[in-house]
């Protein structure tokens, strides 16, 4: 089963995450919550997953997009997944709002509410975070993705 669900702000980049003070918890419920707005009620994922975070932006913070995507599925390990290491295969991405447009994005397939919260957040908000999460394919793994992504 995918879970996809859209939050609101600035992601945590892995070099400032500090998951034990309250800003760390506060992020933690942020996300939580948020999967749980679209995903009601939460399953336990039991097996190997991908995982993907896209951040997009209007104000660039510098945050490489790698560095987003630990504090994230930290922050589902125990209310996703069993443990953030089930994440065999991870994409993360960043997306400047203002220097590329948004609607070249394909979002076929992602559920019509996530959609709806994803576009409205992108054109009223500074910082967006896209995430999505599944069961692993072997398929995914592919070479050459300038000649062969699609």
């Amino acid at each position: 089963m995918t879970h996809s669900f859209v939050f609101r702000g600035q992601p945590k980049s892995y070099n400032s995450w500090k998951k034990n003070n309250l800003k760390g918890q506060a992020y933690i419920q942020l996300i939580r919550n948020s999967l749980e707005k679209f995903c009601h009620p939460v399953e336990m994922q039991t097996g190997d997953l991908y995982g993907i975070a896209y951040y997009f932006f209007n104000k660039p913070t510098g945050t490489d997009a790698d560095n987003i995507s630990k504090p994230i599925w930290d922050s589902l390990t125990e209310f996703l997944f069993v443990d953030d290491k089930q994440v065999k295969y991870r994409i993360a991405g960043s997306f400047d709002l203002s220097q590329n447009d948004f609607d070249l994005i394909d979002v076929t397939g992602i559920p019509g509410e996530v959609v709806v919260e994803l576009v409205e957040a992108v054109q009223n908000e500074d910082h967006v975070v896209y995430v999505e999460c599944g069961e692993m394919n072997n398929a995914f793994f592919k070479f050459n993705l300038e000649q062969n992504g699609n």
